[in-house]
């Protein structure tokens, strides 16, 4: 029976990984700062709340859940933040600094923390995006944290050999994170987000669940690439 790692498993496609590995018969673990109550009765979830801004209670949380766990099959670091959408010039410094601790640093104290019980890790899916490489105006720290993490990715690829790693842009989804960014957001001052609403209702844009199910049936084929490579589900 396969162990899965899921972060930010209470909502969206973390929520949808969830449902995806119990249905596979896996046992999975998940950490969200909110408690899933739909999943908290499965058989094979285990859940801490965690919240990953916080990285002592990530290290005390991981080693209370994961106390019994030898090995882990797959580690998802599905949990992050999108920030405000503005110019980089009119960002925030510390609204960025969040994003990157939940982004980015979070990710390392995980990982770390995993190693550091001792736990044998065969594969790490960290969710990227396409903003981690397309610079389109707005994306500001959303897109710098999620660039930090692709070389995050690259570098405990090269340390952590027995581990494959891949950074993975998942496509677009159409979580609540779509609410802000299609009704909210100046689509003239920031012209991608029309791009977003037009793709919002049609199968370009699944919701997570049916999203969930095609991206976590791609990670055996994740293992035929480089580890530690950055790599989006539309081009494989």
């Amino acid at each position: 029976m396969k162990n899965i790692l899921i972060t930010g498993s209470s909502k969206g496609l973390g929520h949808g990984f969830v449902e995806y590995f119990l249905n596979q018969k896996a046992t999975v673990y998940g950490v969200s700062r909110n408690t899933p109550n739909d999943l908290t009765g499965a058989d094979l979830y285990h859940h801490q709340n965690i919240d990953l801004g916080n990285f002592e209670s990530i290290e005390s949380g991981l080693k209370e859940l994961l106390s019994d766990v030898k090995e882990v099959d797959t580690v998802v670091l599905n949990a992050g933040l999108l920030g405000e959408i503005k110019g980089i010039s009119d960002a925030n410094i510390e609204e960025m600094k969040h994003l990157m601790d939940v982004n980015l640093w979070a990710n390392k104290v995980v990982l770390d923390t995993i190693y550091g019980l001792g736990i044998d890790v065969k594969q790490v899916v960290a969710i990227s995006s396409g903003a981690s490489v397309n610079g389109n105006k707005g994306w500001s720290g959303y897109s710098l944290s999620k660039a930090a993490l692709n070389m995050l990715v690259k570098l405990y690829a090269v340390e952590y050999q027995k581990t494959h790693y891949t950074a993975l842009a998942p496509g677009l989804i159409d979580t609540g994170m779509q609410d802000y960014l299609c009704e909210k957001v100046n689509h003239e001052e920031f012209p991608s987000m029309g791009r977003l609403k037009a793709a919002r209702g049609t199968e370009v844009m699944p919701k997570p669940k049916e999203a969930a199910e095609n991206i976590a049936s791609i990670f055996p084929k994740l293992l035929e690439h480089t580890s530690g490579s950055y790599q989006d589900v539309r081009k494989l």
